[in-house]
């Protein structure tokens, strides 16, 4: 077994009561989390500090509330000599020709100081080093004293900092297949909020396998010592509310007032404390000032929007920096609710759009899963295009002016609503769109009704040599 010195920052400001609570989540967490990936782990709280025993360091860079933390030696000591003795001994060649510097902390009563154990350390060495450097020295070595015991490293390693999950209130979290829900769930996580996903799947079971590999990446690097829920909403139909029958009237943004709606729903019945979202001002249409005020006017949680100040290129860092980013972007749906985006919306015009939409009916199909049950749940699918289909009908579902520009050969182009009223059951269907959901969509919907129909996008079209038409400026 290894030892390891484990440091906290915000646990230490806390009051005594508060901070030996946190202590004890920490504990608890890091003991847990080695448990789930098989290895037994001991905690023992020295003097604002955590010493733990294990085989490994595997999750002390992921479990919330560490600053940071060292592999160390520790040693019992009567005096001075001891300590010296021993680093000595552990350093000599580590040292030997190489500038070195020793810093030392203590906590307790001895007969010597701080700065006494360095420059005793440091004359034991000097003569085999190529000298101090107090600055950036090629060996750091560091000795921690807390009463008899003598702490003794060399590197310290980054944790995730925050403070210990489950310290604060649970929440539930809007989370996507894209990259900024999973950076703000990651966020409030931090924070000490254990926090429980909604996903609504417009194009199911594409979008919810994106999904499920980033929730998956999330909750097992992150939480995996946490249980906690998934909840799936099947919201194929708002495509058919919103996009076909036209019930509403400012879709991109009642689109997200109705998601709301739902994790509010949610929140009521299993007692969540608010509600995170990926949100960050200005990136999108729907995230304006005016906009976030009639998406959240009226719902009755608090709204934890941890990216709001961020731009895409922080959040994006983050998301590569903790593992979530998505290895293919599923994008946004088409641009299906935002054809006509409106930027300065009234939360009394979004009300009205939304009591069109039957909430209640999506609530109904909503699906709930565990944690520890997402890599267990495999989807094939066979409605992604993987075979040539000469004799199938292509559809080409994109912008118009995008069709008339290229375009796959052969293909035909159709709107949304066009597409889907198609019944014929003697003929294969090949749908594409630019980033695949929107033509998923179509085909799960036909294939319902025994119409034989794939989907795949334009750029995967593309790639096959002498298949596609450049139309510029005229129709095919």
């Amino acid at each position: 077994m290894k030892t390891y010195l484990v440091r906290y920052s915000e646990i230490g400001l806390k009051g005594d009561r508060e901070r030996a609570r946190m202590e004890r989540i920490l504990a608890d967490n890091i003991i847990n989390y080695y448990k789930k990936i098989g290895y037994e782990a001991r905690c023992q709280l020295l003097a604002g500090r955590l010493l733990v025993e294990a085989e490994n360091d595997i999750p002390l860079s992921k479990v919330f509330g560490i600053k940071s933390y060292s592999e160390c030696i520790r040693i019992k000591f009567e005096n001075q000599e001891d300590i010296v003795k021993k680093v000595h001994a552990l350093y000599e060649e580590k040292v030997k020709g190489k500038t070195f510097g020793v810093r030392c902390r203590r906590t307790g009563t001895h007969s010597f100081t701080s700065i006494d154990m360095e420059k005793a350390i440091g004359d034991a060495l000097y003569s085999i080093s190529n000298g101090v450097d107090l600055k950036s020295p090629e060996v750091w070595i560091h000795v921690d004293i807390v009463g008899k015991d003598a702490l003794i490293y060399d590197k310290i390693y980054k944790g995730p900092g925050g403070l210990p999950l489950g310290s604060e209130g649970k929440l539930i979290s809007m989370v996507s297949g894209g990259i900024d829900s999973p950076v703000a769930t990651w966020l409030m996580m931090k924070r000490g909020s254990p926090c429980d996903i909604f996903f609504c799947s417009l194009a199911d079971p594409i979008d919810t396998q994106a999904f499920l590999e980033i929730a998956k990446k999330l909750v097992e690097r992150w939480s995996p010592y946490r249980d906690g829920n998934v909840f799936i909403a099947d919201c194929r139909d708002l495509i058919r509310d919103m996009v076909i029958e036209k019930k509403t009237n400012f879709n991109n943004v009642t689109f997200k007032k109705v998601l709301y709606r739902l994790a509010e729903r949610l929140a009521e019945k299993y007692r969540y404390l608010g509600i995170v979202t990926g949100e960050s001002l200005g990136q999108v249409s729907s995230q304006t000032a005016e906009n976030l005020l009639s998406i959240e006017h009226g719902i009755n949680f608090p709204i934890y929007r941890p990216l709001i100040g961020l731009d895409k290129d922080e959040i994006t860092a983050i998301a590569r920096d903790i593992g979530t980013f998505p290895e293919k972007n599923v994008g946004e749906f088409c641009s299906l609710f935002s054809a006509h985006p409106v930027t300065r919306s009234k939360w009394e015009d979004i009300e009205e759009d939304v009591k069109k939409i039957d909430i209640e009916k999506f609530i109904e199909r909503v699906t709930a899963i565990k944690f520890s049950e997402i890599g267990k749940i495999v989807i094939n699918s066979d409605l992604m295009l993987n075979k040539n289909l000469e004799d199938a009908v292509f559809i080409d579902l994109r912008k118009k002016d995008l069709y008339e520009k290229s375009h796959y050969q052969g293909a035909r182009h159709l709107d949304l609503e066009q597409a889907l009223a198609i019944n014929d059951t003697s003929k294969k269907y090949v749908f594409y769109c630019s980033m695949g959901l929107q033509s998923a969509y179509v085909a799960s919907v036909l294939r319902e009704r025994g119409i034989e129909a794939y989907f795949t996008t334009f750029s995967k079209l593309s790639k096959q040599k002498g298949s596609v038409d450049e139309t510029i400026g005229k129709r095919v």
